[in-house]
């Protein structure tokens, strides 16, 4: 069972089937790095200068909720931290989990999938 295979669980065929390839090579990078750095959410709404990019509109929207995501659980680590053996756990565990999902929400980016968040993904469409 490799990587691909398992994203594809989560892909979203009828929003990647709206992604040209020209606009998934042109924008890829722009689409990757924000799952890395949070914070950069709207980088890929900046690299869209028509304006008409459902690639980027689409990992704009997804990468804004990442970004939500991540911040709420710097908060919840923060909380769980102030317990000395289980919060360190608890906070490696959780560390270990939010790199995976970015990870893999970038390396699903670059080969042009529609990554969904489970759960959260529908819930917010801004751009």
């Amino acid at each position: 069972m490799n990587i691909d295979s398992i994203l594809e669980n989560f892909n979203d065929e009828k929003t990647a089937c709206m992604f040209s390839a020209e606009d998934v090579q042109k924008n890829s990078l722009q689409a990757v790095l924000p799952y890395l750095i949070p914070v950069l959410f709207f980088l890929p709404l900046l690299a869209d200068k028509e304006k008409k990019s459902a690639f980027c509109k689409f990992h704009a929207n997804q990468q804004f909720i990442w970004f939500l995501l991540t911040a709420v659980l710097v908060i919840v680590k923060n909380i769980i931290g102030i317990f000395p053996l289980i919060g360190g756990l608890a906070n490696f565990v959780l560390n270990i989990v939010q790199l995976a999902v970015a990870v893999a929400l970038a390396y699903g980016a670059y080969k042009g999938k529609a990554l969904r968040l489970p759960f959260i993904g529908d819930l917010i469409n801004l751009f």
